[in-house]
C-alpha cells in the first residue's frame, strides 16, 4: 500500500489529468484483484468556484435558515468555501455560522465581510461525552440566532461537513409538508428530518446528531436543552459497552438529545426497539447521506462507512429504506429484540 500511496504521488505530479484517470484505474483494478472486492470513487470539487448552481429562491428558501455549529475547519479553506457553496446553493436562505470565541479573529473577519451573522459562543467547562455538550452549546445559540433572524424552518448542520446536492430546500420543506407528524403530539408541529449518517438501526433512540431539519419551535424543542453534567468512571463506562440495550439505557450523546426531545413532546419511553422504531415512525423522517450528498472527510474518506458484507453488522445504519418499511408495517414486523442483547 505504501508504494501505491508512492505511485499515486509521482504521477499527481507529472500526470495530465486525463493520465492520471487512466493511472486511478490501473490502480484500482490491481487493488480489485487482491483483494477480490469491487472498488469505486466519487470526486467532488474542493472550491466553489467549480460549483455551478442555477437557484432561484422559493418560499420555502425565504424561510430558511442554515446553521452551521463547530470549530473551524480551515485545511483546504474547506468551512469558508462551504459557506461559498450554500450561497449558491441555498440562494436566498439566511446562513448563520456558530464557533468558538478562541477561533482566529482573521477567520471570523472572513465570515463577517461576506455578510455571515457568527455566533461566538464560550466553551462549556466540561465538554460531556464524546464533547456533546459543546454540540448542544454551539447548535442551541446559532438556532436562537436563527430565530432573530425570523426564520420559520432550520437546518443544523457542522462545520466539517458539506452537503453538495441541488435542490434541498424544497426537498427537505417537502418532506415535513409530505409526513406530517404521525400521531396525537400537540407539542410537536412538523416532523424532525435526520440523516443515515450515524443513525443507527440497532441504537435504540439515536437520532443521529450531524444534520437536522425541521421547524424552528421543534428545532429548538429538540437543541435548546440542559447540558449533560453526568461524569462516568472506567466501570460505568465497561457497562455500558456489554449491550447495544446498555449503550441506549446510558443515554448518551445522541440518546441523550432524542430521549430528551421525547419526553419533552409526551413520548413514553419503553426501551426497546420496537418503541425506538416506533418513535422514528411517529416523529422523525431518515434520508440517505447519499441524497444529500454529504461529505465528511474527517477519520477516513469511506463513502460508507458502516456498510459491511455479506453480514449484518450490529452498526447497521438506519437507511431512507429501513425507514419507510418501519412507517409503512412495524405493526407487521416482527421485530428482533434479541440484538439488543449482544
Amino acid at each position: 500500500m505504501a508504494m501505491i500511496c508512492k505511485l499515486i504521488s509521482i504521477a499527481n505530479k507529472k500526470l495530465r489529468l486525463t493520465d492520471k484517470t487512466h493511472f486511478m484505474q490501473q490502480i484500482i483494478e490491481h487493488f480489485e484483484k487482491d483483494n477480490n472486492s469491487f472498488f469505486t470513487y466519487h470526486v467532488r470539487p474542493m472550491e466553489s468556484i467549480f460549483i455551478d448552481a442555477v437557484c432561484e429562491p422559493s418560499e420555502a428558501t425565504k424561510k430558511l435558515a442554515i446553521v452551521l455549529q463547530g470549530p473551524l475547519l480551515t485545511e483546504n479553506n474547506f468551512t469558508y468555501e462551504t459557506i461559498m457553496i450554500y450561497q449558491k446553493l441555498f440562494c436566498g436562505a439566511s446562513l448563520v455560522l456558530s464557533t468558538w470565541e478562541d477561533e482566529p479573529l482573521t477567520v471570523i473577519r472572513q465570515f463577517e465581510d461576506m455578510g455571515i451573522p457568527v455566533v461566538l459562543n464560550r466553551k462549556p467547562a466540561y465538554a460531556g461525552v464524546s464533547n456533546i455538550n459543546m454540540q448542544i452549546t454551539s447548535s442551541r445559540s446559532g438556532i436562537l440566532r436563527a430565530k432573530e433572524l425570523n426564520a420559520e424552518y432550520v437546518l443544523k448542520t457542522r462545520t466539517d461537513q458539506r452537503m453538495y446536492a441541488p435542490n434541498l430546500t424544497d426537498f427537505f420543506y417537502n418532506l415535513t409538508e409530505t409526513f406530517p407528524v404521525h400521531g396525537n403530539w400537540p407539542k410537536q408541529r412538523k416532523r424532525i428530518v435526520g440523516c443515515s449518517l450515524n443513525t443507527f438501526k440497532y441504537r435504540m433512540y439515536g437520532l443521529s446528531d450531524m444534520l437536522s431539519y425541521g421547524h424552528i419551535d421543534d428545532m429548538l424543542l429538540y437543541w435548546d436543552i440542559g447540558l449533560d453534567s453526568r461524569v462516568f468512571n472506567e466501570l460505568e463506562q465497561h457497562q455500558a459497552c456489554t449491550s447495544l440495550r446498555n449503550f441506549a439505557l446510558w443515554r448518551v450523546c445522541e440518546v441523550y438529545l432524542t430521549t430528551e426531545f421525547l419526553m419533552k413532546v409526551g413520548h413514553k419511553l419503553e426501551w426497546t426497539l420496537k418503541d425506538s422504531w416506533g418513535a422514528f415512525a411517529d416523529h422523525f423522517y431518515i434520508v440517505d447521506k447519499e441524497q444529500l450528498d454529504l461529505f465528511w472527510p474527517k477519520y477516513n474518506r469511506l463513502e460508507y462507512r458502516w456498510r459491511n458484507y455479506p453480514c449484518k453488522s450490529q452498526n447497521e445504519e438506519m437507511t431512507n429504506r429501513d425507514w419507510v418499511n418501519i412507517y409503512a408495517g412495524l405493526n407487521q414486523m416482527e421485530v428482533p429484540e434479541h440484538v439488543l442483547r449482544s
